[in-house]
């Protein structure tokens, strides 16, 4: 790996080179095992073992597998286009090979895009040498067994027979495709959206302070209500969040309904950490209140209990599968705050590709842009009624890293900020909060 050598990050960035890496080395130990076997290769197998425990897991590929499957899904790619470096209209350099599309086709196989991977598996094939294809175990006999049985799945019979008829002595392969470990994977509802800009002006009405500093905002949408700020974080006060936060980053977790627990998420691929953690170091909390007093600024609502911020650092096709931010169940820890009636969202770095914030049954997207924050009410302002329009998820990040901290406002914190409750009619969130909201 030469030329990953000194440029780690940059290399595994792209897409197609970290699934190959992962791929490779995980998938092509075996071969390369019994190869290095032979009488000739007995030393060398000896350093290369100690290696062997280093490399990746079987749980490593299924998540670089499911990394290219929700990219290709979510953006409605062609596996052909993929494998050849075009991903959403990017060009990136390298390519998938016959057996990092066969592996794809495998992963697939319960899906109906597995044969598109392993026709494509099959073409190049044909551009490879097949002897040292041979050794990694893959053949065309291989694949078109594999793709075979993919088209009866589909009930393409006639296309099963004529490949099968093509292909000679396809039975002599040696290996069992009964025993084929074949992964299921998750379906994704992705956003395919575009942005929608209403007017754009400057925020000055929510608290005093704002009439001396403004902040840049983009009205996305009024019911509900969606706005973008712009220069809301300096970079500084970005690199020390990043800096407090890289020590204690962990898989994410999500909430069960089974009284409040917690379980690594599989529909969130991202690691992240609340702030303050409990060995934060006070000016780092410091740094975490005056971005708070940021947050009650710029919206006119009271922060209060519940007043954790959650950093997440999202990899190669780290997503969100679409929510809502409320959760209209009952949980012990939101006995003392109530649901969460508003989302502040920061955007830390600017994303290469991909990864953006989609809200599906609005068709607007939003693309990370550093500094910048979103905000958003979850529950009607008037009624708080829960508002089933602010659908959301964070489209697949398909190059480079994607880095937000996010904090929830919560609705028992506004009870001598917000009107009381009234039938919801015409719902213009810009509305409703008077310029003395500002207090705490």
């Amino acid at each position: 790996m030469n030329e990953a050598n000194g440029r780690e990050v940059e290399y595994l960035s792209n897409p197609l080179k970290n699934f190959f890496l992962v791929r490779q080395m995980h998938e092509d130990w075996d071969p390369v095992k019994k190869f290095m076997q032979q009488p000739v290769g007995q030393e060398q197998m000896k350093s290369i073992e100690k290696l062997h425990q280093d490399l990746p897991s079987q749980d490593d590929l299924k998540e670089a597998s499911q990394a290219i499957f929700l990219i290709t899904d979510a953006y409605d790619l062609e596996p052909k286009d993929v494998a050849s470096g075009l991903v959403h209209g990017v060009q990136y350099s390298g390519n998938l090979s016959a057996k990092d599309c066969f592996a794809l086709g495998k992963f697939f196989f319960q899906s109906g895009v597995a044969s598109e991977w392993l026709i494509t598996a099959r073409d190049l094939l044909m551009k490879h040498t097949p002897k040292y294809l041979k050794v990694m175990g893959v053949t065309s006999q291989h694949i078109t067994l594999l793709l075979a049985r993919s088209l009866i799945a589909r009930g393409n019979v006639s296309s099963d027979r004529e490949m099968l008829e093509k292909d000679s002595k396809p039975g002599e392969t040696g290996t069992d495709f009964e025993s084929l470990e074949l992964e299921e994977h998750p379906c994704l509802l992705s956003g395919r959206s575009k942005p929608t800009r209403l007017h754009c002006r400057y925020n000055t009405t929510s608290s005093p302070f704002l009439k001396l500093a403004p902040f840049r905002m983009e009205e996305l949408s009024l019911s509900p209500y969606i706005v973008l700020y712009h220069n809301v974080l300096s970079d500084g006060e970005i690199e020390k969040l990043q800096r407090m936060s890289e020590p204690f980053l962990e898989r994410s977790k999500i909430f069960t309904h089974d009284g409040g627990s917690t379980q690594v998420s599989p529909t969130r691929t991202a690691d992240g950490v609340w702030l303050p953690h409990m060995n934060t170091e006070l000016e780092d909390r410091l740094i975490l209140s005056r971005i708070a007093l940021r947050i009650r600024d710029i919206t006119g609502l009271k922060l209060g209990r519940g007043g954790l911020m959650q950093f997440v650092k999202y990899g190669f096709g780290g997503h969100i599968k679409p929510h809502h931010d409320y959760f209209d169940f009952k949980l012990p820890n939101l006995e003392p705050t109530g649901d969460r009636i508003a989302t502040f969202l920061f955007y830390l770095n600017n994303v290469l590709h991909g990864g953006a914030t989609a809200f599906t049954e609005l068709n607007i997207a939003v693309q990370p842009q550093k500094g910048s924050a979103l905000f958003w009410y979850n529950m009607d302002g008037q009624s708080f009624d829960f508002d089933d329009l602010t659908f959301h998820g964070a489209c697949p990040l398909i190059s480079g890293t994607k880095m937000v901290l996010t904090r929830w406002i919560y609705e028992l914190d506004q009870m001598f900020l917000l009107p009381a409750v009234i039938p919801p009619r015409n719902r213009d969130y810009s509305k409703i909060l008077p310029n003395s909201m500002w207090e705490t």
